[in-house]
């Protein structure tokens, strides 16, 4: 079949083959006119059972399908098209839009969702021939999110999740993010604001777990001098920093049921008090919440307020695992390797064939997060510029068998296990650790000649920088363990949430 362009865009060889369905002859009338002026086929249905019986006779490119009709919605049938004819696109159009069915609507696999009237006539032209060109329409949409930062790969899901963000960005909605830890739902919170008419206005991301009530209270609001110990003057609340732009709450289900008041009251009115204060704050500030969890099942159970469900669940947009779309693995590695080496100008390396066949198989519980972890430890753990599966971190490889030990290694080891304290007792390789301490101290007192000199406070301030070094890598895994969240991560580490905000300070401290 040949192919022609219209409007600089492809357009599928004539005869393509259209089914619309509205209970309104006129509509019908207008698109058959539309589409047969270009050569096209098009076969029309007054109910959604005469399209059910057309669909048993005809192979259809695609179909336009009105939401109310007589005798079910267009809801069911684009789910009984999609069944019928998993390769036929669908576009929804209604004169009775709300941002709940055209989520659902593009979520369930329709193309794009329309709104009658017809505005402009160019547009629908182009709406269609791209519902012809679905693969080409992919391709574009892929590349465009690259250039925003934002890999999305080829999956059907994400695209469709992806064309219900656009249509939602331009909305003045709250829009609820939910999925598994690491599927990237800031960075889908980042697009919709990149996207949106805020796009020029502050995107400010804040994670509720990561702080008790009280402050948790505070940043969100601000508060006022004086309002409690250690409140030496005026602050403003994250809310009024992101006034006129986009605020993202992650792990939402975090907040109180005393802060879920609040935040019900400043997304139904806009309003709030700083803590301690009398004065009324406004602001206009767009709010994308997330959770990993499952909030209707947290009503439920009376553990989220209902209201605010409600509130927050205007749009809702569910980001799959990546074990769903294991196809779109090698791009998420080649993107964070690319990204990875290019950031820090290191020379150009790629995964081996066996390498790349052990990261497709790998089930990727932590998601893109993860990916982006594994392939930053492998640049680092790479001596080439061949990534073999060897240098892959140990839970992506399969297991190996440990070789036997050279007799008089083993018999070094044992004397060595022998001399060594035992500095690491906490640890659960504590004593192997202590045996390759006690060779590192061999080497380093052995191999040293004090006759020449020896700078001693220099190498203390070594020693030290090593020993702060290694702390900060333990505090970085507790963190991203708990998503961010320092109190949870402070338990874990089994310490004072004061005293991790004292290693950060001056962990960014010493970086500055």
């Amino acid at each position: 079949m040949s192919e022609r362009s219209v409007g600089g865009a492809e357009q599928v060889a004539p005869q393509a083959c259209f089914m619309v369905v509205d209970d309104e002859p006129e509509v019908c009338n207008f698109f058959s006119y539309l589409l047969k002026r270009k050569g096209h086929r098009v076969v029309a249905a007054y109910s959604g059972s005469q399209a059910l019986d057309l669909l048993k006779q005809n192979r259809f490119n695609v179909a336009v399908v009105d939401l109310k009709l007589p005798d079910l919605s267009g809801l069911q049938l684009l789910r009984e098209i999609k069944k019928a004819q998993p390769a036929c696109e669908v576009i929804i159009i209604t004169g009775y839009s709300t941002v709940k069915s055209a989520v659902e609507a593009i979520q369930s696999g329709a193309f794009d969702y329309v709104e009658k009237p017809f505005g402009d006539i160019a547009e629908m032209e182009d709406l269609l021939e791209r519902a012809l060109n679905v693969r080409a329409e992919m391709e574009r949409l892929s590349h465009s999110h690259k250039e925003l930062g934002f890999v999305v790969g080829k999956n059907k899901k994400m695209l469709s999740l992806i064309a219900a963000s656009q249509k939602i960005a331009k909305k003045n909605i709250t829009v609820l993010i939910q999925g598994e830890t690491g599927t990237g739902k800031e960075v889908l919170a980042r697009y919709i604001h990149s996207v949106s008419h805020r796009s020029d206005r502050p995107f400010m991301a804040f994670n509720c777990g990561a702080f008790t009530e009280t402050l948790l209270e505070s940043e969100l609001f601000g508060h006022e001098k004086g309002s409690f110990t250690g409140a030496t003057s005026r602050k403003k609340g994250i809310f009024e920093m992101a006034n006129k732009g986009t605020l993202f709450l992650d792990e939402i289900d975090s907040a109180s049921p005393a802060i879920q008041i609040k935040l019900l009251r400043v997304l139904e009115t806009g309003d709030f008090l700083r803590v301690g204060g009398e004065e009324l704050c406004k602001v206009d500030v767009r709010v994308i919440a997330a959770t990993n969890a499952d909030l209707a099942s947290r009503v439920e159970e009376n553990r989220f307020r209902e209201d605010l469900f409600y509130r927050l669940d205007v749009a809702s947009l569910f980001i799959p695992p990546l074990r769903e779309r294991a196809a779109d693995i090698p791009t998420f590695v080649h993107y964070f390797l690319e990204k990875e080496t290019v950031e820090k100008g290191l020379p150009e390396k790629r995964f081996s064939d066996e390498a790349m066949a052990l990261l497709e198989k790998h089930t990727w519980p932590g998601n893109i997060r993860e990916v982006s972890n594994t392939v930053a430890q492998a640049v680092l753990l790479s001596k080439g510029e061949l990534i073999e599966p060897e240098e892959l971190p140990a839970r992506i490889r399969p297991p190996q068998p440990e070789e036997a030990a050279e007799p008089e290694e083993a018999e070094n080891a044992a004397g060595a296990a022998a001399a060594a304290p035992p500095y690491f007792a906490v640890h659960p390789r504590g004593e192997e650790l202590s045996r390759q301490l006690a060779g590192f101290e061999e080497l380093l007192t052995a191999g040293l000649d004090l006759k020449e000199g020896f700078d001693f406070n220099n190498f203390q301030e070594e020693l030290k920088l090593w020993r702060e070094r290694v702390s900060g890598q333990l505090i970085e895994q507790a963190l991203e363990l708990t998503f961010g969240n320092q109190v949870k991560a402070a338990e874990l580490l089994r310490i004072t949430p004061r005293a991790l905000r004292y290693h950060l300070e001056k962990s960014k401290e010493e970086k500055a």
